[in-house]
């Protein structure tokens, strides 16, 4: 069961995922809804006003060959080894390290990458707005984060982007972007 709070232009979707039993506790993820196509999204932020927290009733599950970021997750190590697939971590756009951007700006991973919460009030995951992970795609979500552990999972979190660029036939640009900023977006996952 997930229950997630709508915002300003952006919503919070959670899947639940089949783990298979190949790790304990439970493994969803977390996306990003944009109003259309071409949308980006480029930062997961927390802020003195807006402080982001993720965190759960018993320990995030870390496999030792995976990491704090989805660019982390080597491809090749997940056909090696099914159970990296169900690692815990953050991102924009990508799940695993191929073509993929993500980095940390001021986030201490220390307590997420032990199994505990991911929490700041100062820092962000990113990547630039130019990277093709940072535009929603036909289905309009963007992937934020996967998270398997056996508790309950609660979040609150923060959203940057911008609105998809207007062009005419010939490539002019008819409208600029708008900054997206969705603040207090939360969600929660439990057990199905």
């Amino acid at each position: 069961m997930c229950v997630v709070a709508n915002a300003q232009v952006v919503r919070l979707e959670v899947d639940y995922i089949d783990n298979q039993g190949l790790v304990p506790g439970d493994t969803y993820r977390v996306y990003a809804v944009m109003e259309q196509e071409g949308d980006i999204l480029d930062a997961v932020f927390g802020e003195k006003s807006a402080p982001m927290s993720i965190t759960s009733t018993a320990p995030f599950y870390q496999h030792p060959k995976g990491g704090s970021l989805s660019s982390d997750i080597q491809r090749y190590e997940t056909t090696q080894d099914a159970s990296l697939l169900y690692d815990s971590w953050v991102t924009i756009g990508a799940e695993d390290n191929y073509m993929n951007a993500v980095s940390g700006f001021i986030m201490d991973f220390t307590s997420f990458d032990q199994g505990g919460e991911l929490s700041t009030n100062d820092g962000a995951w990113f990547v630039t707005p130019d990277k093709r992970q940072a535009m929603a795609p036909p289905s309009k979500r963007i992937l934020l984060m996967q998270l398997t552990t056996a508790g309950e999972v609660t979040g609150l979190i923060n959203l940057h982007g911008r609105t998809k660029a207007e062009l005419d036939a010939d490539g002019n640009l008819l409208s600029g972007q708008d900054v997206i900023q969705a603040e207090g977006l939360t969600f929660v996952c439990k057990r199905p």
